[in-house]
């Protein structure tokens, strides 16, 4: 008997681990699975500014804007008549994201955002005047962005055109040179954002008046058909709180 003690103390320990197995670890998280892209590129710099949306990042984008940073919206967009003398630079749009994203703003944070770019971006050189295309490169874009709140969904569609630039001829924010950022050739930045996206013709009004949504027969927890906005609409509503 005392012979066979260690042989079941080997297969006890063996069916414990066969017990363990039948309770698999817990998954990586998503953001584990998809690692941020390398702003190592003109392409890879666009990769991690769409990235930072699907994952609502409110990091990601304040490394890859420069200090002279600035959105434009799209042509004949009434959105942006707020913004004529004082354009959406890298503050305003850091802080929409931010109330976008995670929240703190006057209007309601996104439950879940989806942004879809053209598979192979395309690198041109900078068509605005005076830009060494060494330096400078401008890639535009099919969008494709849902966003959803819970009580209604809005769609974004059309072209982004945005105009990068190589770190060794960027402006760096300065809270970015505070924290060891400095002139790199092997790192791009995102120095302007021209809103090309396209309005649908049901507008309605948005998530930040779901009440109203909700009187009109969506109820609670039923989502309205997704109303096609341009993004920059979006954006200025959730800027439209802050003074200028």
């Amino acid at each position: 008997m005392r012979r066979l003690l260690p042989a079941l103390v080997i297969l006890s320990g063996l069916a414990a681990a066969v017990g363990c197995s039948k309770h698999p670890t817990r998954a990586a998280s998503p953001a584990a699975a998809s690692p941020s892209p390398a702003p190592s590129s003109p392409a890879g710099v666009i990769r991690l500014f769409e990235w930072s949306w699907n994952n609502r990042d409110t990091l990601r984008p304040r490394e890859i804007l420069t200090d002279d940073f600035r959105f434009q919206f799209a042509l004949g967009d009434s959105a942006g008549n707020q913004f004529r003398d004082q354009p959406m630079d890298r503050e305003r749009l850091l802080l929409c994201l931010r109330h976008l994203f995670v929240g703190g703003g006057a209007q309601p944070p996104a439950s879940s955002i989806r942004l879809v770019f053209d598979p192979v971006l395309s690198v041109q050189p900078d068509s605005r005047p005076g830009r060494d295309p060494t330096w400078h490169k401008q890639i535009l874009t099919g969008v494709d962005l849902s966003i959803r709140w819970p009580a209604s969904e809005y769609r974004v569609t059309g072209n982004a055109r945005f105009f990068v630039v190589r770190g060794d001829s960027a402006a760096i924010p300065a809270d970015l040179v505070a924290r060891g950022f400095g002139p790199d050739s092997t790192r791009w930045w995102i120095q302007a954002w021209w809103d090309e996206s396209l309005v649908g013709p049901a507008a309605v009004a948005g998530p930040w008046r779901s009440r109203g949504a909700e009187a009109r027969g969506a109820g609670p927890g039923r989502v309205l058909p997704a109303v096609n906005r341009t993004w920059g609409d979006i954006l200025a509503a959730y800027l439209a709180s802050v003074a200028p």
